[in-house]
C-alpha cells in the first residue's frame, strides 16, 4: 500500500500554493514575534531609563524645596526681628524666637502676641503652602502661629511629631491629618540652636499642605496613564493620586505587593502589569516611584501587531491572487509530458517533447522523456531481435552456467565404467582403487545434476572432501587438506559447484608442480550479510602479471554486461565469478590475494542466504 502525507495528495498548484502561503505567513509571524520582543525589551529599557532620571529630578526638586525653607526660616529663627506693626523699622534686641526658647518663664500676651505675629509674617511673606508653624522647647512648651491657639488644650499631643525626640538635623515626617488644623499635611522638623550657647535649643514644626506638594508632582508628567507617588521608609504613603491611600500604610492598599529593592522592574500590581522605577531620598527617606502601566508603553507593539496582521492579509491575498498564475506557468509542460507519458503507457513510442533551448529542470526533464523513449525503442527491437538460442544461453547462464562445467563424455557411459572399476576392486580388495572409483562416481553425478541450480554448502563441501581424498590417495605422504567452517554455515544456500573449480586450480598450481608436498584450507566465516568462503594453498603463489591480469579480468567482468558475460565461454575461476556475478548482481564473486613464494587465497562473497526460508541470514 502506498503511504504519503496529506499534501501528496493533492496537486502540484495546491502544494505551492500552501507551502508559499505557509511560508509567507510564517515567515510575517517569525518577524512579528522577534519585532514585538525586541521592541519590548527597547521600551522596558527607555521607561526605565526615562523613570529613573524623572524621579531622581523630581526627587532633586523637592529636597531642594525642603533646603530652600529650612534655609528661609534661618533669619526668622536667629532675629533680630522688627517688632509688631514695625516692619519698616530695625531693632538691635535678641530674637523674640530665641527669647522664647531659652526663657522657661511664660511670656506676657505681648510677647506671645508678637511671636505669633513673627511666624504669621513668615508665612504671609513666604510661603503660602503652609499650613501651620509650631515653635516646639526642649522641655516641651509649644507655641504656633494659629491665632487663639490655646496651649492648654493640648490637641498637638497626638501630632506624630511632637513624641518624637529632638534632633540636630531636619527631619521629614510623612503625611498625616493634622489634629490641630484637621487638614492633610507634611512636616518638616528644623532644629533650632541657641545663638549663647550654640546648642539645640528647640525645633521649629512646619506643616505643608499635601495639595501645594501634589501641584509640583503633578507638574512633573509620566506618559498618559502614568503617575509619580512618594513613599516614607517606615511604609506610609506620603503622596498618591488616589487621595484615600494618602496617609495611610501601604501594606493596607492596592500596592501592598510593591517591591522597590529593585529600582527598576516589571511588577504586576492590581492585576495589571506596572513598570516601575524609584529613586530614594537620604534628605527625606523616602521613595519617589514612577509607575506607568505596561501597556500603555508597548502600545507601539499593538501598532506593530496591526501593521503584522494587515500585511499577512495582504500577502495571503497577494500569494492566492499570483501563484495560481505562477503555478499554472510551471505545471503547463508538465502536463504535456504527462499526455506524452500516457501515450508511451499505451505503447506508442514514436512521441516526443518539444525541447526548448534552456537549462531549466522542465526543459532537462523534456530530454530525459525523449532519451528514454529512444532506449526504450531500441531495447524493445533488441529484446524483439534475440534468437531463441540466444535466449537459452542467457538463461543457462543466469542458472549458474553448470552445463560449461560439466564433462563432454556421456555421463552414463560412465557411471557404467566406474560401477565396474568399483566392482572388479572389491572384488580384488583394493581398498584405494574402489575409494578412487566411488568418490569419482558421486563426483560426476553431482555435477551432472541440473536439476537444482542451488545446493548447500553442506553438499558442497562434501563433494570437495571426496576430491580431496582423491587427490590424498594420489600424494598419500605430503598432502594434506583441512576444512574450518562453523556448523551454523553449512545450511547457507550457494551457487552449485562453485567452489570445486577452485579447489582444482589449488592442486594443479600448488600441490601438483611440488609432488604432492601442499597444504590446503577451507574456511568460512560471515561479514555482516555477506559469506566469504575462502580457500587457501601454500604454493608458490601467482606471478605478479598474471596476477594483475586475473584481476583485472575479475573486475571487467564485475562491471560488464550480462550479453558480454555470455559470450564467454572459459571455465575455471573466471568462469566461477561470471555465473556468481550474474546471480547475484557485482558486489558479489571472487577476488584472489597471492603472494610469491607463500601461497594464494581465493576469496569467495554470496549473500548469507539459509536453505530453508531463503532470507539473509545477520551475524
Amino acid at each position: 500500500m502506498i503511504k504519503g502525507g496529506l499534501l501528496s495528495r493533492f496537486s502540484i498548484r495546491i502544494k505551492l500554493i500552501v507551502i508559499l502561503l505557509g511560508a509567507t505567513l510564517t515567515s510575517i509571524l517569525l518577524a512579528g514575534a522577534f519585532s514585538q520582543y525586541f521592541y519590548t525589551k527597547a521600551a522596558r529599557n527607555d521607561f526605565f531609563q526615562f523613570g529613573d532620571d524623572a524621579s531622581y529630578r523630581l526627587n532633586r526638586q523637592i529636597e531642594l524645596y525642603i533646603q530652600q525653607m529650612k534655609i528661609s526660616v534661618s533669619s526668622m529663627l536667629a532675629g533680630p526681628l522688627p517688632k509688631r506693626n514695625e516692619l519698616n523699622l530695625q531693632t538691635g534686641s535678641v530674637g523674640v524666637i530665641q527669647r522664647w526658647l531659652n526663657d522657661e518663664n511664660s511670656l506676657t500676651p505681648t510677647q506671645l502676641a508678637e511671636l505669633e505675629d513673627v511666624l504669621n509674617n513668615y508665612v504671609a511673606l513666604n510661603y503660602s503652602e503652609v499650613d501651620s508653624l509650631f515653635l516646639m522647647s526642649l522641655s516641651g512648651r509649644i507655641a504656633s502661629n494659629i491665632q487663639h491657639f490655646d496651649e492648654l488644650s493640648k490637641t498637638y499631643l497626638n501630632e506624630p511629631w511632637y513624641a518624637m525626640p529632638m534632633s540636630g538635623r531636619l527631619t521629614v515626617v510623612p503625611t498625616h491629618r493634622s489634629e490641630v488644623t484637621g487638614k492633610q499635611v507634611l512636616s518638616l522638623l528644623v532644629p533650632v540652636y541657641s545663638l549663647d550657647s550654640v546648642k539645640l535649643a528647640g525645633r521649629l514644626v512646619i506643616n505643608l499642605r499635601i495639595n501645594e506638594l501634589e501641584k509640583t508632582i503633578v507638574r512633573s508628567s509620566l506618559a498618559k496613564k502614568g503617575y509619580f507617588f512618594i513613599v516614607a521608609s517606615d511604609g506610609t504613603i506620603v503622596y498618591h493620586p488616589d487621595t484615600n491611600w494618602i496617609g495611610r500604610p501601604i501594606k493596607d492598599t492596592g500596592l501592598a505587593s510593591l517591591q522597590l529593592a529593585k529600582s527598576s522592574s516589571v511588577q504586576k500590581l492590581m492585576g495589571e502589569e506596572m513598570l516601575v522605577s524609584s529613586s530614594y531620598s537620604e534628605l527625606a527617606e523616602w521613595n519617589v516611584v514612577a509607575m506607568v502601566p505596561f501597556a500603555e508603553m508597548a502600545s507601539g507593539m499593538t501598532v506593530a501587531r496591526n501593521a503584522a496582521l494587515a500585511s499577512m492579509l495582504i500577502l495571503a491575498l497577494f500569494v492566492l491572487i499570483l501563484v495560481p498564475l505562477v503555478a499554472q506557468w510551471f505545471i503547463r509542460p508538465l502536463r504535456r509530458l504527462k499526455k506524452l507519458m500516457e501515450h508511451v503507457e499505451k505503447g506508442n513510442l514514436d512521441v516526443r517533447a518539444d525541447v526548448l533551448p534552456g537549462k531549466d529542470e522542465i526543459q532537462l526533464l523534456s530530454r530525459s522523456y525523449n532519451r528514454m523513449t529512444d532506449q526504450l525503442s531500441q531495447l524493445i527491437e533488441t529484446v524483439s531481435s534475440m534468437k531463441v538460442n540466444e535466449m537459452h544461453i542467457q538463461l543457462r547462464q543466469k542458472e549458474a552456467k553448470i552445463q560449461a562445467l560439466q564433462n563432454q563424455i556421456n555421463p552414463h557411459l560412465l557411471y557404467n565404467t566406474l560401477a565396474i572399476i568399483n566392482s572388479i576392486a572389491y572384488v580384488e580388495k583394493n581398498e584405494r582403487i574402489e575409494v578412487i572409483t566411488k568418490n569419482l562416481g558421486d563426483y560426476y553425478r553431482y555435477t551432472a545434476s541440473i536439476v537444482e541450480p542451488f545446493v548447500t554448502l553442506r553438499e558442497e563441501l562434501d563433494q570437495l572432501r571426496k576430491y580431496l581424498e582423491i587427490i590424498k590417495i594420489r600424494f598419500p605422504k605430503y598432502f594434506q587438506s583441512h576444512f574450518y567452517v562453523n556448523e551454523k554455515y553449512l545450511d547457507a544456500r550457494i551457487v552449485k559447484c562453485s567452489l570445486q573449480p577452485i579447489i582444482e586450480n589449488a592442486i594443479k598450481y600448488a600441490v601438483e608442480p611440488k609432488s604432492g608436498h601442499g597444504t590446503v584450507l577451507v574456511s568460512a566465516y560471515n561479514e555482516g550479510e555477506a559469506l566469504i568462503i575462502e580457500i587457501a594453498d601454500n604454493g608458490d603463489g601467482i606471478e605478479a602479471g598474471r596476477l594483475a591480469e586475473l584481476q583485472e579480468k575479475l573486475a571487467w567482468i564485475s562491471s560488464a554486461e550480462n550479453s558480454a558475460l555470455m559470450k564467454s565461454e572459459s571455465v575455471g575461476i573466471v568462469n566461477v565469478h561470471a555465473r556468481l556475478v550474474l546471480q547475484y548482481g557485482p558486489q558479489y564473486g571472487l577476488s584472489i590475494t597471492s603472494f610469491e613464494g607463500r601461497g594464494t587465497v581465493v576469496s569467495v562473497r554470496i549473500p548469507f542466504q539459509m536453505k530453508e526460508s531463503g532470507e539473509q541470514q545477520e551475524s
